[in-house]
């Protein structure tokens, strides 16, 4: 029995890596935009609580920008815990650094949009904004997230 164990975890190392469907096997594929989706994932995770509004304007996000379906969203949070992910993370700025000026903007926009969903607009999102600004060469842009009443319930309608 022990060898039988043995023997299917020695296997699994060997297999081939399952292939996801659509664009999220085109994100598995890519380390840029993997390292793009983690560092938005970064903001949903900043202040140690997952929020409901922030994770819905994370996933939005996925859907609308990256293409990624809304029922594949289990998939790319697996994804996100994979080693495939975690070796992205760990040079994330090198490989953010490929993106042009007007990509990296939108990247910013992005995490400032998920930051904004926040109820109590965290101040931790805020630094690592700023820092994440300052990493992408981008000015910082405080003065935007200020949590704008409204402004985040209205681009969910229809969504959930």
């Amino acid at each position: 029995m022990l060898v039988k164990v043995l023997l299917a975890s020695i296997a699994q190392f060997f297999e081939p890596e399952r292939h996801l469907p659509g664009a999220l096997g085109q994100v598995a594929e890519d380390p840029v935009v993997l390292a793009e989706i983690l560092v938005l994932f970064r903001i949903v995770l900043a202040d140690g609580v997952v929020q409901p509004s922030q994770l819905t304007a994370f996933e939005r996000i996925c859907e609308q920008h990256f293409g990624i379906n809304r029922r594949d969203m289990p998939e790319l949070h697996a994804l996100l815990d994979s080693p495939k992910a975690r070796s992205c993370d760990a040079k994330a700025f090198t490989l953010l650094g490929q993106l042009d000026m007007a990509a990296r903007t939108t990247l910013l926009e992005h995490m400032v949009e998920i930051a904004r969903a926040s109820s109590d607009g965290a101040e931790c999102d805020s630094r690592l904004i700023l820092r994440m600004a300052d990493l992408l060469g981008l000015e910082p842009v405080l003065p935007e997230l200020q949590r704008v009443p409204g402004a985040v319930e209205e681009k969910r309608q229809g969504y959930e």
